[in-house]
């Protein structure tokens, strides 16, 4: 009758969803090209850590002593023979290490700065390191000296190998001594020294 047909109606409408129970049904899901894709959370930055340097540490390079920084003295003249005979010491008066050649060109010299017996020049002569506060020691024969009187006091004075001269402390202020004339009036002295060492 009428009524079978309006339940017809009703169920055949177009745009009707079915419905159970009361509740619609679920909407169809969003295709994947449309979801939300949070964007990949980058790492962190980590700065390295740099450690100390493993390369040696460079050695100050030793240089030739500056003649201001050496401070020699005369600790005692002895006699032999005809010859006089001095001992040295040289002191390295500086805050650092420096080098001295062992062996230096010797001159005898009187209070004025003449010098009376001029030595020679050594050929070579070895390289000594020598330390802030460190002492060399040596000695110096002087002979044959056939000039006029000097003037105290008598002293002895070193040429470097570089050039610079150092002009020893004398034994006391008034010692004018120095060694006999062994030849002919005018002739040349003699002076020689060893080797400087510890």
């Amino acid at each position: 009758g009428l009524a079978a047909v309006a339940v017809f109606f009703l169920v055949q409408r177009p745009g009707s969803a079915p419905t159970v129970g009361g509740e619609g049904s679920p909407s169809p899901a969003a295709p994947a090209s449309q979801l939300a894709v949070a964007p990949p959370t980058a790492s962190p930055t980590i700065a390295p850590t740099i450690g100390p340097s493993n390369a040696p540490t460079p050695e100050p390079t030793i240089g030739p002593c500056d003649p201001a920084n050496l401070a020699a003295r005369i600790t005692l003249w002895e006699g032999a023979a005809g010859s006089r005979i001095a001992d040295m010491e040289l002191t390295n008066a500086s805050s650092s290490s420096c080098i001295v050649r062992a062996m230096a060109r010797p001159q005898l010299v009187d209070g004025k700065g003449s010098v009376l017996i001029d030595g020679a020049a050594p050929a070579a002569s070895d390289a000594i390191t020598v330390g802030p506060g460190q002492v060399l020691r040596t000695l110096v024969d002087v002979a044959n000296y056939c000039g006029p009187a000097p003037k105290a006091p008598v002293s002895v004075a070193f040429i470097l190998s570089d050039g610079g001269r150092i002009v020893a402390t004398p034994f006391s202020a008034t010692d004018a001594t120095v060694p006999p004339c062994n030849g002919p009036a005018g002739s040349a002295g003699d002076i020689a020294m060893h080797p400087w060492a510890p």
